[in-house]
């Protein structure tokens, strides 16, 4: 099943839903000619009205436009155009000030306004596209897992095939999948909204290997494939937190195992780098130069359009743990995603880290 969400809706209230849909539609380019029009329209109605009424604040309107439905990079630009037209304006009005500088500074205080609100638009526009994003996928899996449950549910019900022990476990494997992704996507809202409470505990490095290697040994993603611990993996004791560590090493190991051909063998390791506790997943197949430019971005993925979760969330929760995770990836060598944690969990508040 395919969901589709619209784009966020231009937070204008005063734009009629219809046109906001009409701009969306329309391309970047088109979309900054119509700004350019409003823009000169503003302006020459700023020059009818004269100095003694302030049209400032219609100069946003424009560059909200902009910047919404085309691009923010558009938008700063927007802001300069309408911070010069304000000054123009301003120089051409009858309107005298002590001081030859004073213009000068009014419109640099109009310039900073609308550079920051075009900054917070591009920010929300950001955040709303992101947690929509997390949202189709989310959606998209959760469906087709309990639709699968439910298929088999009522095959049960109708007597249309007995009821064996095959049944059985994939009906319950269907709803421990269902928990599990509502229990990734509470994780991920959470640590999106700075809400992640950590329990920070000690670590033993090579039981954690071998926890996730036994998560994922009889794993659909590793049928006809070899997983392995690295003879390097080194056993020593770090503080962390358990449970979001062994999702951060699980989308490693399963993000490796989907790349992974049939016949083929992903190896998972980690050793104590001075400070630092580094975990690693490597597997023969390499990733296109331009997917590499992409990854640890909330949309992409190496698998298809609905996955693109998974090395976005390496990246999200590996930054609540105060850790750094990164990949090296060529035709030679294959790919190999590591992720490093301090051995000592740094000082807290409320038990959560702090953020950049």
């Amino acid at each position: 099943m395919e969901l589709y969400l619209h784009r966020p809706v231009c937070p204008l209230k005063f734009m009629p839903l219809f046109f906001d849909r009409f701009l969306d539609r329309q391309t970047p380019a088109l979309v900054a000619v119509l700004g350019i029009f409003l823009l000169a329209v503003v302006s020459f109605l700023d020059y009818l009205t004269g100095h003694e009424i302030s049209f400032s604040i219609f100069y946003l309107l424009p560059i909200v436009l902009v910047t919404w439905h085309s691009q923010p990079r558009t938008g700063y630009i927007f802001c300069f155009a309408a911070a010069m037209l304000w000054l123009l304006n301003d120089s051409s009005s009858s309107q005298i000030y002590s001081n030859e500088l004073i213009p000068i500074w009014n419109m640099s205080v109009r310039l900073c306004f609308f550079l920051l609100m075009t900054y917070l638009l591009a920010e929300l526009q950001k955040h709303e596209q992101r947690r929509r994003a997390l949202e189709r996928i989310f959606f998209h899996d959760i469906l087709n897992i309990v639709g699968s449950v439910r298929g088999y549910a009522e095959l049960l019900k109708d007597n249309q095939v007995p009821g064996t022990q095959e049944v059985y476990n994939l009906l319950y494997q269907g709803a421990d999948r269902s928990l599990e992704d509502i229990e990734a996507q509470r994780v991920l809202a959470n640590a999106e909204n700075d809400e992640l409470y950590l329990e920070v505990t000690s670590i033993n490095s090579q039981l954690m290997i071998k926890l996730i290697v036994n998560l994922y040994q009889n794993h659909e993603v590793s049928r006809n494939k070899t997983l392995s611990i690295s003879k390097q993996t080194e056993c020593f004791e770090f503080e962390s937190d358990q449970s979001l560590l062994s999702r951060v090493l699980g989308n490693m190991l399963k993000n490796a195992l989907e790349s992974t051909a049939k016949g083929g063998v992903v190896s998972i390791g980690c050793c104590r780098k001075q400070e630092w506790a580094c975990f690693w997943v490597h597997n023969q197949e390499a990733i296109s130069p331009s997917v590499q430019k992409q990854i640890f971005k909330q949309t992409i993925s190496t698998k298809s359009k609905n996955r693109g979760i998974g090395t976005y969330s390496m990246k999200l929760l590996t930054d609540c743990l105060q850790g750094r995770v990164s990949f090296s990836s060529n035709e030679q060598e294959g790919t190999t995603f590591e992720a490093c944690y301090p051995v000592r969990f740094p000082k807290t508040i409320n038990n959560s880290p702090f953020r950049d």
